[in-house]
């Protein structure tokens, strides 16, 4: 890709002219970008130089958007939040070695304190000073490291499926175990034992079994309800084993295992919205810790609904975001 470091008058052109771009961004005015369905996309130099990649749609108040995995790229967030670009001004983050994003050889690069890093470096880029957050997962886990860190620019913030401290995630998942069939609990730990990864990722049979057994009910409780052209997004399998770890879904065992933000989250001013499905696998039990720990934050529970509660219930997803910005 050709590098073009580009002046704001060339991004007033593109947008006039209803372009894209995905040349690096050097300077941009928000009150300027974008109008409405004009998109703009491009690279912000994060921490040690890494290439961050960034799309920003609608108009409104800046919100930077985290998406989860870990590992993803923001692409499969992209429709959900689409309505909201009438009032709020959308930055979805690649976070580094997810998407379009650059990474690294050494996987020890893929931490959330660089990671937190690389959003300083976007709110510089864009002149932001102040800001909303939506993080997914482990999106929301980072939104939560960034206010801890900088108290002052996040203004609210909407957390889904977000825990405060992984070791209750990792309590209740490997809780699962115990309602499965015998037959199928020794299935999984033979995948784990012989054949968890297969070209780098979680063999087939490994998902399938994982699936069948906590996921189907969990991920998605009405399934009629989900999109026709709805595919897991894409993941970055090297970030996912770094942060999550690879000895299986179970096991929190990467970097993740010692995140708990639970007396540092006291400090945090911001408003926060927490939304989880009723059927979630991360339940409304193991994000209590969250909602107890900002002084400022509501719950909001998706009935009959599981994690992907914003498909199953989007309507109401989006009443409720509006309802929280003050905005309905």
């Amino acid at each position: 890709m050709k590098k073009l470091f580009l002046i704001l008058n060339i991004f007033i052109i593109l947008i006039s002219a209803g372009c894209s771009s995905d040349a690096p961004i050097s300077s941009v005015q928000t009150d300027l970008l974008p109008l409405l369905s004009k998109i703009v996309t491009g690279y912000v130099k994060g921490k040690d130089g890494v290439e961050i990649y960034i799309r920003i749609q609608g108009r409104g108040t800046p919100t930077i958007v985290l998406p989860g995995g870990p590992g993803y790229s923001f692409d499969y967030l992209q429709d959900t939040l689409t309505p909201l670009d009438t009032t709020l001004q959308l930055i979805y983050v690649d976070l580094r070695g997810c998407g379009k994003s650059q990474g690294f050889i050494d996987p020890k690069k893929y931490n959330f304190d660089d990671m937190v890093a690389d959003i300083e470096s976007v709110k510089s880029v864009m002149g932001l000073k102040q800001f909303f957050i939506i993080g997914h997962e482990t999106g929301g886990m980072l939104a939560q490291k960034y206010a801890i860190k900088n108290p002052n620019d996040v203004q609210r913030m909407v957390l889904m499926s977000s825990p405060a401290d992984a070791n209750d995630l990792n309590v209740w998942i490997n809780s699962f175990r115990n309602f499965l069939p015998r037959a199928a609990v020794a299935r999984i730990k033979a995948y784990e034992r012989d054949s968890l990864f297969i070209d780098g990722q979680y063999s087939s049979g490994y998902e399938q079994e994982i699936f069948n057994g906590i996921l189907s009910p969990n991920y998605f409780y009405n399934r009629t309800s989900i999109p026709e052209n709805f595919s897991t997004p894409e993941r970055s399998w090297a970030v996912y084993k770094e942060i999550w770890g690879q000895t299986g879904y179970f096991d929190i065992s990467g970097s993740l295992k010692t995140f708990d933000t639970r007396d540092d989250l006291k400090g945090v001013n911001a408003k926060a919205l927490i939304l989880v499905g009723q059927h979630d696998y991360i339940s409304s039990f193991v994000l209590e810790s969250l909602h107890n720990s900002l002084a400022n934050s509501e719950m909001h529970m998706f009935e009959n609904a599981g994690h992907f509660f914003y498909l199953e219930k989007h309507d109401e997803f989006i009443s409720k975001i509006f309802e929280f910005l003050g905005k309905k």
